[in-house]
C-alpha cells in the first residue's frame, strides 16, 4: 500500500505538469492576450508549488518558517485567483459599462467584508487567521460567480462559452475547498495529508475541465465598451438581450456618471 505522503506528492508532480500543459495551450492559442490574469494564475500555481517543494525538502515539513512561506504563498495565489476571476467577470459584463461599473464595485466590496470578517471574528492565533482569510476569499470568489450566472441567465445576458466553463472551475473548486478545510479544520494535524491530497486531486480536475474547454472553444472578442450600447448593437443581439437589460445598463451608467468626481 502506497504511503500516504508518496501518494500526496505524486499527486502533486501531476497536477504540476497538468499546469504546464494548460499553459501550452493557453500560449499556443494566443489566450495570453485576451486572459492575462488567468495565465497569470496558473503561472503563480506552478511557481508556488516549486517554490513550497524546495521548501518542504530544505526545512521538512514543520516548523513555523515552513508553515508562514507554505500558507503565504498560497494565500497570495488565491489572490491571483481572485484577479482571474475579476478578469472573467470582466469579459462577460465590460460591453454592458452601467452593469459592469455596478458588478466590479460589488466585488470589490464583497470580498473587502469577507477578508474583514475573517480577521475580526474568527478564533484562534494569527496562522489560523491566514488560513481563514484564504478560506474567506475563496467563499467570496464562489458567491461572486454565483450571482454572475444569476444575472446572466435573468438577463439573458450572452455568456461566451470559455467564459462559462473557467468560471465554473473556479467555482467548484472554490466551494470544494471551503468545504474540505471546513470539515478538516478540527482535525487538521491528524489528517493533514488526506487533506492535502483531496485538495490536490480536485483541482487536477478543475486544471482538466479547463484544458478542455482552452482546446475546445473559441476566444470571442469583447463587445464594444461605451458608456452606453448603441440601438444596432442591441438589435443584432435582439434574441438574447430583453428591454429590461437595456434600462437598467442606461440607468446604472447614468447613475455611475453622476457619482463620478466633477473637476
Amino acid at each position: 500500500m502506497a504511503d500516504p505522503q508518496q501518494l500526496t506528492n505524486f499527486a502533486w508532480a501531476f497536477t504540476s505538469l497538468t499546469e504546464l500543459v494548460l499553459v501550452f495551450y493557453l500560449v499556443n492559442r494566443g489566450l495570453y492576450r485576451s486572459h492575462p490574469a488567468f495565465l497569470f494564475y496558473i503561472l503563480a500555481a506552478i511557481f508556488q508549488s516549486l517554490a513550497v517543494a524546495f521548501v518542504y525538502h530544505a526545512w521538512g515539513f514543520r516548523g513555523s518558517t515552513v508553515w508562514w512561506i507554505a500558507w503565504g504563498s498560497q494565500l497570495l495565489l488565491t489572490g491571483a485567483r481572485w484577479l482571474a476571476s475579476f478578469e472573467i467577470a470582466r469579459r462577460m459584463l465590460s460591453g454592458f459599462t452601467g452593469i459592469w461599473g455596478l458588478a466590479k464595485r460589488v466585488l470589490l466590496v464583497a470580498s473587502a467584508i469577507v477578508l474583514v470578517y475573517s480577521l475580526t471574528f474568527f478564533q484562534g492565533n494569527l496562522q489560523y487567521k491566514v488560513m481563514d482569510m484564504e478560506r474567506g476569499l475563496k467563499l467570496a470568489i464562489a458567491s461572486f460567480i454565483v450571482l454572475l450566472f444569476l444575472f446572466a441567465r435573468y438577463y439573458r445576458v450572452p455568456v461566451f462559452p470559455l467564459e462559462r466553463i473557467l468560471a465554473i472551475g473556479f467555482f467548484l473548486y472554490s466551494c470544494f475547498s471551503v468545504v474540505n478545510f471546513t470539515l478538516f479544520e478540527p482535525l487538521l494535524e491528524k489528517y493533514s495529508n488526506l487533506w492535502n491530497f483531496l485538495d490536490i486531486l480536485f483541482f487536477l480536475a478543475t486544471l482538466v475541465i479547463w484544458i478542455y474547454a482552452v482546446r475546445i472553444f473559441p476566444v470571442e472578442r469583447l463587445a464594444t465598451s461605451a458608456v452606453q450600447l448603441s440601438p444596432e448593437y442591441y438589435g443584432t443581439l435582439s434574441g438574447q438581450i430583453n428591454l429590461r437589460l437595456r434600462v437598467l445598463n442606461d440607468r446604472l451608467a447614468h447613475l455611475l456618471r453622476s457619482e463620478d468626481p466633477h473637476p
